[in-house]
């Protein structure tokens, strides 16, 4: 590869990079979306380029047990949880005095849709003794002590111009917060 071709590459990518950090570190929650009202503000088509992203597990963990921590509750994170059929799955946070577990489904669908709301499948990848990928494990029906999050619920969306009437990634992850909260409700003690 010619050395001028790699150094527009690298300083292409570097001026992204600095863009999309500067865009990320001045964001605040917008007040007005929150999780009943914020498939209203999903924005497709139009003449200014909208990218959609999602929250994805590395993101939603951290936020998921720092909610957990202010609402009280002592938590463990990927636990090992056996279920009452003796099937084993890995709870991404855990409260012991509760027996309430977590755990944030990985994978969204490429359109946008109110209805996955009320998708509480959660799907894990097995693996066997030797490392290899073993059968994923669908769960369609998981305890109501287990609480199934999806990522395909968490989007937001970004544009190159400021728009306030965007889900943005803060109001992505309070509207995980709000999800949290309404879910450990009849956990509190």
């Amino acid at each position: 590869m010619n050395r001028t071709y790699f150094k527009i590459i690298v300083f292409g990518i570097l001026i992204l990079s600095f863009t999309n950090c500067k865009a990320q570190t001045n964001e605040k929650p917008n007040p007005k979306i929150n999780s009943e009202n914020y498939y209203e503000y999903y924005q497709s088509g139009g003449t200014i380029s909208t990218t959609t992203n999602w929250l994805r597990r590395h993101e939603a963990v951290p936020v998921i047990v720092d909610e957990l921590e202010k609402n009280g509750f002592e938590i463990k994170q990927y636990v090992l949880y056996e279920l009452e059929e003796g099937e084993q799955i890995i709870l991404d946070v855990y409260n012991r005095e509760n027996d309430l577990g977590i755990v944030f489904n990985t994978g969204h669908f490429a359109f946008i849709n109110k209805d996955q709301r009320s998708t509480r499948t959660y799907k894990q990848d097995k693996f066997k003794i030797s490392g290899s990928l073993g059968k994923r494990k669908v769960y369609d029906n998981l305890p109501k002590n287990i609480v199934v999050l999806q990522e395909t619920w968490y989007w937001y969306q970004t544009q190159n111009s400021l728009n306030d009437n965007l889900v943005n990634k803060k109001t992505a992850e309070g509207i995980l917060r709000e999800d949290i909260r309404k879910n450990i409700a009849e956990f509190k003690n």
